[in-house]
């Protein structure tokens, strides 16, 4: 399967999940490819720790950038069971090509006025690709959610989410955790931190947004 993880905004948190998403399914057993088509290589500096590190399981990292992932994925997909896509956070080559070869988009917005234009863009492209590639299967859910149940800045952005033709919308809210920023530092997915570093919410929310996945 290859999976998208992007947005048309930048600092949705897209490289975090799609790190720990990698790590996750690895750790079932599957052979996994992390293509980093972001220029900043976020991703691949993820992995370039975790294997300082010696984190376990290995994930292998390709950075590919423009056109020509389209034809790379297509080249290399026989030799691993799942590859992992983060594009960088605008419309571009690289997220049009990787679009065209895609069997699951996903799509992290935040709670702003902001996000969910990014996110009106994104159907509109969407929209475009199915023409190519009318398989393809596209959903959003909210990041980095405030902790302050107060806050209902959410439920605008809901709203427009859900209203979106090409995206559905999935009741999945990541929190905004110090527990991601832990993990990425030592190379780990949130779900691989033990002892008082330990969040269960955050391995619960994970876990929802995976299954979403690969139900």
């Amino acid at each position: 399967m290859v999976i998208i993880i992007a947005s048309e905004k930048g600092g949705t948190g897209k490289t975090t999940m799609c790190t720990n998403l990698a790590v996750m399914r690895a750790k079932k057993g599957s052979d996994v490819l992390l293509i980093d088509a972001d220029p900043q290589k976020s991703s691949a500096d993820f992995v370039d720790v975790r294997n300082e590190e010696g984190n376990l399981p290995d994930i292998t990292c390709s950075s590919i950038i423009g056109r020509s992932i389209k034809s790379e994925v297509q080249k290399i997909q026989p030799k691993f069971d799942d590859i992992f896509i983060d594009v960088g956070g605008r419309d571009n080559t690289s997220l049009r090509s990787a679009i065209v070869v895609a069997d699951v988009l996903v799509i992290p917005f935040l709670a702003s006025q902001y996000d969910t234009w990014g996110l009106e863009r994104m159907d509109d492209l969407i929209d475009e690709s199915m023409a190519i590639n009318s398989n393809l299967r596209a959903f959003s859910f909210l990041n980095k959610v405030d902790s302050n149940p107060k806050m209902d800045i959410a439920s605008e952005s809901v709203k427009l989410a859900k209203s979106l033709p090409n995206i559905n919308f999935k009741d999945i809210h990541i929190g905004y955790r110090v527990a991601f920023r832990r993990s990425v530092a030592e190379g780990l997915s949130v779900t691989e931190l033990t002892g008082s570093k330990k969040d269960e919410k955050a391995i619960l929310e994970m876990d929802k947004l995976y299954r979403e996945i690969f139900k």
